[in-house]
């Protein structure tokens, strides 16, 4: 099976300083993928490559095959904070950027009640909360109907409640759209519960360190024992690594 996104990175510098360096990854259609690994390790700079936010590397990135060369409505992007634009309503923040019209407005109200702010489209970034305003994200990140969409950890900035409302939100509408998704985390326990399959990368640059799959189906429970038996094998193998 060919996959959808194949990633090689032969590498990525910033300055002198070598970033990325012989990192490969592919994902296959549908399946949602997280990244973890210690702070400074380039997980949101293989995001922003990936999504031709930055084209300064030596390596390839093929999604379906194609070379992917820049922005492409393919690939949606959600930011660790919601970047909403303050003057726009929250209609607007979803639709920004495409042509208005009544096929625009149709999916803009079907987003909105999918991720159960139907009473807000006229609504002003002020007026939301924190997990509010990262619903419109992820609607936004949805609306061009993109193959593939980067998450980069998105609900660091909410409590914890908010978070695993949002993570269970995450997980019903991506299957329900059927994009595939990777995802930048810090969270064990999110990559654990939400993730097919997780990727770990070296604190050096380099190869992936280590893949571990998560065969549950969806949706999980956060406190069945599989779910604790993965998020320790995974905590384990991040432990040796670090000890390496």
């Amino acid at each position: 099976m060919t996959a959808l996104l194949d990633v090689h990175i032969h590498t990525k510098r910033y300055g002198d300083r070598t970033v990325l360096r012989d990192l490969s990854l592919s994902l296959e259609a549908g399946e949602l993928v997280s990244l973890v690994g210690a702070s400074g390790c380039g997980k949101s700079t293989l995001l922003r490559l990936i999504a031709g936010l930055d084209e300064d590397h030596a390596g390839r990135i093929r999604l379906d095959g194609q070379e992917v060369r820049g922005i492409t409505a393919d690939i949606g992007f959600i930011f660790q904070e919601p970047r909403l634009f303050p003057w726009l309503t929250v209609a607007e923040n979803v639709s920004f950027g495409s042509p208005r019209g009544p096929d625009s407005e149709a999916r803009v109200t079907a987003l909105l009640a999918e991720v159960g702010l139907s009473d807000h489209a006229e609504a002003l970034p002020k007026q939301l909360s924190g997990g509010q305003a990262q619903r419109v994200a992820i609607a936004r990140g949805l609306f061009r109907q993109p193959r593939l969409l980067l998450l980069d950890e998105p609900f660091s900035a909410v409590d914890a409640f908010t978070r695993m409302k949002l993570q269970d939100l995450l997980t019903r509408v991506v299957h329900e759209h059927g994009v595939t998704v990777l995802m930048v985390t810090h969270d064990l326990d999110e990559a654990v519960v939400l993730s097919d399959r997780v990727l770990v990368l070296d604190q050096q640059p380099g190869p992936l360190l280590d893949t571990l799959r998560v065969p549950l189906p969806h949706p999980r429970q956060r406190d069945d024992d599989a779910i604790t038996q993965a998020r320790t094998a995974l905590l384990r193998r991040l432990q040796a690594a670090h000890a390496l």
